[in-house]
C-alpha cells in the first residue's frame, strides 16, 4: 500500500493573530465613515508621557542618572517617532476638518482631591498647571478643539466623552496617542464595546516595553481595528474630496 501522501507545509509560517482574524464567521460591515461622523481622539500626549518626565523623577530618587538614560534610551526613540506620526495625522485632521478631540490626565482641583482612586494611590495626581498636565507642542489643541480630562486609564471613565461624542454624530473613531497599552487600550476597547468604530493609528503610539506595544497592536490589528498614519492621512483626504 503507498505511503500517505504527506501535507504540504503552507507557504509561510502563521502565528496566532492570523488564526484569530481568520475565525469570524459572517460579520456585520460598519457604517461607511464620512466628514460628520469621524473624529480624531488623541490620548494622553502630554509632558508626564515623556521619557523625560520619567528621567527627572527618577534621578530625584536617586537613580544613577546615565543608567536611566540607558534605560529609556529605547522608548525615546519610538516616543518621539510616534509624536511626529501623531502630528502628521492630526494636521491632516485639520485640513479635512476631522474634529480632533484631545484627552489628558488632569484633575479638577488644586489638591487633587477629585483623583480617581487607582491614580491617586499610585500617586498620580496631577492638577491644572503642572508640568505632567502640560500639552506637547507638536499635538497641542487649538482654543476652538475640544479638551476631556480625565483621572483613570480609559478617556470614557468618568468623563463626558461618550455623551460629547454622541452629541456630534460621532460614529467612527481614530485613536493616537499614549501608551498603547495601557490608556489607547483601554480607551479603544471601551470604545469598541459602545459601538464606535474605532481603529489605533499604529505608528503614532507606543509604550514602555516594545514587546508590550507589538502584542497589543498585534491583537487589534488582527480584528482589523488598526491602520497606519499613511493610511489614516490618505483616508482622511478621500473624505475631504467626497464631500
Amino acid at each position: 500500500m503507498p505511503a500517505s501522501k504527506p501535507v504540504e507545509a503552507a507557504s509561510h509560517q502563521i502565528g496566532l493573530n492570523d488564526v484569530l482574524s481568520a475565525s469570524s464567521k459572517a460579520p456585520k460591515p460598519p457604517p461607511p465613515s464620512t466628514l460628520d461622523n469621524t473624529a480624531l481622539l488623541l490620548i494622553d500626549i502630554q509632558h508626564l508621557a515623556e521619557p523625560s518626565y520619567h528621567l527627572k523623577n527618577a534621578v530625584e530618587a536617586g537613580l544613577p542618572e546615565d543608567a536611566v538614560r540607558e534605560v529609556l534610551s529605547d522608548y525615546e526613540v519610538r516616543f518621539n517617532a510616534a509624536v511626529v506620526q501623531a502630528a502628521r495625522v492630526l494636521d491632516a485632521a485639520r485640513a479635512a476638518g476631522i474634529p480632533p478631540i484631545h484627552v489628558k490626565i488632569q484633575c479638577l482641583s488644586d489638591s487633587g482631591r477629585d483623583t480617581g482612586l487607582l491614580h491617586s494611590r499610585l500617586g498620580w495626581n496631577f492638577p491644572p498647571g503642572s508640568a505632567g498636565a502640560q500639552f506637547l507642542e507638536p499635538t497641542k489643541p487649538t482654543a476652538e478643539e475640544i479638551v476631556i480630562t480625565k483621572t483613570a486609564s480609559g478617556a470614557f471613565t468618568g468623563t463626558g466623552l461618550d455623551a460629547t461624542l454622541r452629541n456630534m454624530g460621532i460614529e467612527h473613531l481614530l485613536v493616537v496617542g499614549f501608551l498603547t497599552d495601557e490608556c489607547v487600550e483601554t480607551t479603544t476597547r471601551v470604545a469598541l464595546d459602545y459601538g464606535y468604530v474605532t481603529r489605533v493609528v499604529s505608528d503614532a503610539t507606543t509604550t514602555y516595553l516594545m514587546d508590550s506595544y507589538q502584542a497589543t497592536i498585534g491583537k487589534l490589528g488582527a480584528y482589523g481595528f488598526t491602520l497606519t498614519a499613511d493610511e489614516a492621512i490618505a483616508e482622511f483626504a478621500s473624505l475631504s474630496a467626497q464631500a
